[in-house]
């Protein structure tokens, strides 16, 4: 999770923006420049690392929408030589890159890593294609600026753009806001649904979320944004070149996030200045020579490489992280539940027909059964025989072929993962499924705001975590961070993430699986406990487990259901006993 900066990157912030802003007391108009040049690239930076650290969305068009903030500048500067109104001006470098993004992130999101690559890649070529081929905006030649934005307020110009100094000083007010409101954004719960989206994108939809309405209004903001950056770079000479457009353009920003260190947002600040301050040494013959100034990308080359073996995490690597802040429990002893469990019962669940075939194979065929409220069903059978095939029918993650499934009486056939998530239909998955690089606590909390989406408060949410954590027994390891954990202690985590999503059915595949004996009757006995107000869906090979705490048993072989009944029927059931033969010794000990 994104974390508060320390107090010595704190430090470092303000110490660089007392620099910046001390720029015109001791340089001159050309460092000024620079100086600002920086800051709009900053700005622009720090959009970036809001997709690739926040989000996970490695962009390549990232530049277009900074392009783009810089043209809306010149589109709504009157032709006549005056100042266009500097609020309209900045309005519009934020409105047209987040418009025109909205647009394509809606087809952009909906792809996945080198395929979401290709189609950010395409769509600024054709941006810098429409405005370098044609007349829009002074093609080839780029668009000037002849006159810079300024402010008025009562006949009195309070801000205006053609001083350097001011650029500069409102430049670095505007970097120090982005910062602090990306920061606030990257924290939210708003921020929280884009991290674990980053970290685990099947596990936030099997909690209710659509991830991609998260990622696309994170491509959006980091659009709008960059367009900010783009309307100051814009009236810094007053002259907009299509160039900036280009993909160039987004891979060295790319360069510039990686160098910062990824996903601290500051750090692309820090990146921001530290890359151009090499590219303008490099290029000077003066302080480098002519030899290393003439062929300066490969000194620039070697030294990227150089910083990124010496800190794979970036410069944000070199300084001390804030430490994990501590759970406490909250105290909300005399809180209601969460409004939509208050008072839910646990739900009927009803397959008909039930069929799923991959070409010529079928593994679901024609399933039948239901699972009454408030008890466990296990579901057995030998390797190959539906098990998960039919828990992702269950839960949407896999459309079904054929036949109905029903939540309390509504059909749910049709609804996304997402969807049936939020009616209450909770699951783990057969391989561990959480957000490795959370703490326990924050794990529960992503899983909690999944509550939230039916209106509960934030107190509420706080209380299921408290909850799924003294259910799970996991509250020792409420600041542990997933990864420091036992494979079985993960399993239960699982489980809690359930609790406090506030699921009501849950569709555990195999959550006893890799753990020890006693973490299997610790987890076996939170099962029968959470089975008085939640009905479950157990998919097990463990039999000694499944006839210890299972209601019912369904024994599905071939992707058919070929029984179904109480753990004594199925002992008995001589077709049961044949299929098992020589594969489960647990059934016939069991017997």
């Amino acid at each position: 999770m994104i974390r508060l900066p320390s107090a010595a990157v704190i430090a470092l912030l303000l110490a660089l923006a007392l620099a910046f802003a001390l720029v015109p007391v001791f340089a001159g108009p050309f460092e000024v420049k620079f100086a600002t040049r920086v800051i709009a690239t900053a700005i622009f930076v720090i959009g970036l690392d809001l997709l690739i650290g926040v989000t996970g969305l490695v962009s390549f068009g990232h530049a277009a929408w900074f392009g783009l903030g810089a043209y809306a500048v010149w589109f709504v500067t009157p032709p006549d030589y005056e100042p266009a109104n500097l609020a309209v001006a900045l309005g519009a470098g934020i409105a047209l890159p987040a418009a025109v993004a909205a647009v394509v992130g809606a087809f952009a999101v909906r792809t996945r890593a080198f395929y979401f690559i290709m189609v950010t890649l395409a769509a600024s070529q054709m941006l810098f294609a429409l405005f370098h081929d044609t007349k829009i905006a002074g093609g080839s030649d780029g668009a000037s600026i002849d006159v810079k934005p300024l402010l008025e307020i009562a006949g009195r110009t309070v801000l205006d753009f053609s001083g350097r100094n001011t650029l500069l000083w409102f430049a670095l007010a505007a970097l120090a806001v982005v910062y602090v409101a990306t920061l606030a954004l990257a924290r939210s719960r708003f921020g929280r649904v884009l991290q674990g989206t980053r970290a685990n994108e099947t596990r936030m939809n099997a909690l209710g979320f659509d991830a991609t309405r998260y990622k696309w209004a994170s491509f959006v903001v980091a659009a709008g944004i960059a367009g900010l950056g783009g309307a100051i770079f814009a009236s810094i000479d007053g002259f907009v070149p299509p160039e900036i457009m280009s993909w160039r353009e987004s891979g060295l920003a790319i360069m510039m996030v990686v160098l910062g260190g990824v996903g601290s947002l500051w750090g692309a600040i820090v990146g921001a200045l530290v890359f151009s301050l090499a590219e303008e040494v490099l290029k000077s013959p003066k302080l480098v020579g002519a030899m290393v100034s003439d062929h300066w990308p490969i000194a620039m080359g070697l030294f990227l490489i150089a910083v990124v073996l010496g800190a794979p995490k970036g410069i944000a690597g070199w300084l001390p992280q804030r430490a994990v802040r501590p759970w406490t429990a909250p105290e909300t002893a005399d809180l209601e539940p969460a409004k939509e469990t208050a008072h839910a019962k646990p739900p009927k669940l009803d397959v008909a027909g039930l069929r799923r075939t991959f070409g010529g194979l079928t593994a679901v065929d024609g399933v039948t059964v239901a699972f009454a409220p408030g008890r466990i069903h296990a579901v057995i059978g030998p390797n190959g025989a539906g098990k998960t095939t039919f828990t992702n029918l269950l839960t949407g993650t896999l459309p079904v072929s054929a036949g109905t499934i029903r939540l309390d009486g509504v059909d749910v056939t049709a609804m996304s993962a997402a969807t049936r998530a939020r009616r209450g239909i909770g699951r783990s998955f057969q391989r561990t499924n959480v957000f490795v690089g959370f703490t326990v606590a924050e794990n529960c909390a992503v899983a909690a705001q999944a509550r939230g989406l039916a209106g509960s408060s934030r107190a509420e949410e706080a209380r299921a975590v408290a909850d799924a954590l003294e259910a799970t027994g996991l509250v020792d390891r409420a600041d542990r961070v997933v990864s420091s954990l036992s494979h079985g202690e993960q399993r239960q985590l699982e489980i809690a993430m359930l609790i406090a999503s506030g699921a009501r059915l849950l569709v555990l595949d195999e959550p006893l699986a890799g753990m020890g004996p006693e973490e299997t009757v610790r987890v076996t006995a939170l099962l029968r406990d959470l089975a008085r107000d939640h009905t479950i869906l157990l998919i097990e090979h463990d039999m000694d487990a499944v006839f210890a705490c299972a209601d019912t048993v369904s024994v599905l072989v071939g992707g058919r259901l070929l029984a179904h009944g109480t753990p004594d029927d199925i002992r008995r059931d001589a077709a049961v006993r044949e299929a098992y033969l020589g594969r489960f010794a647990g059934l016939e000990d069991a017997a």
